[in-house]
């Protein structure tokens, strides 16, 4: 077991269980992380007291109070995971890092059969619950996408050309890459 969330009922309860882990963890010669390694209160942030942590981050998710709907429509506060902050800088490097408007000799569908893969498990993956915390990242991707189509096309050039070009590809393919379906808008990148 490498990382491990537990919840319990008090704070008295928390401090016990983590004594007890370190005790075993030093059992077999390991021992608790110092800096990861944290009480987070995550009940109700209204009644915080003296609690001086209320989110968590744990496997690439943000663990914190957010709103949220009951099936009637009423709106409610709830503690609820959503791809971190980290998560999302490291997947943004790593789509900066494809270069994509430097791969003017491929077509648009051979972008779209090297990335979905990838894309699809983030949107899998991270988009499971509080989705529109991926939207930068998927409108990155579009920009870089509009940018690499104005590099391959000379008559795109133009903002407005290839805002016309970006709609009629969107339109006449809404499912061609695997996050258009869940956003499509238009970003100009340099």
């Amino acid at each position: 077991m490498d990382d491990a969330v537990v919840h319990c009922a008090t704070r008295r309860q928390a401090e016990q269980v983590r004594e007890a882990i370190g005790r075993r963890l030093a059992e077999t010669g390991l021992r608790l992380h110092p800096a990861k390694t944290r009480i987070a209160y995550c009940q109700d942030y209204r009644r915080r007291g003296s609690h001086e942590r209320t989110s968590f981050t744990f496997l690439g998710y943000t663990f914190r109070p957010r709103a949220a709907r009951r099936q009637g429509g009423r709106k409610f506060t709830s503690f609820a995971p959503a791809i971190s902050s980290e998560a999302l800088k490291a997947k943004s490097s790593e789509v900066r890092s494809w270069r994509i408007h430097r791969r003017s000799t491929w077509t648009l569908d051979g972008l779209a059969e090297a990335m979905n893969p990838i894309v699809r498990g983030w949107i899998n993956y991270w988009g499971r619950y509080h989705r529109h915390q991926l939207y930068p990242l998927l409108n990155r991707i579009n920009a870089y996408l509009v940018r690499w189509a104005r590099k391959k096309y000379k008559r795109l050039r133009s903002l407005n050309r290839a805002r016309a070009w970006w709609r009629a590809v969107t339109s006449r393919d809404p499912a061609l890459f695997a996050h258009w379906p869940v956003t499509t808008a238009f970003w100009a990148a340099g």
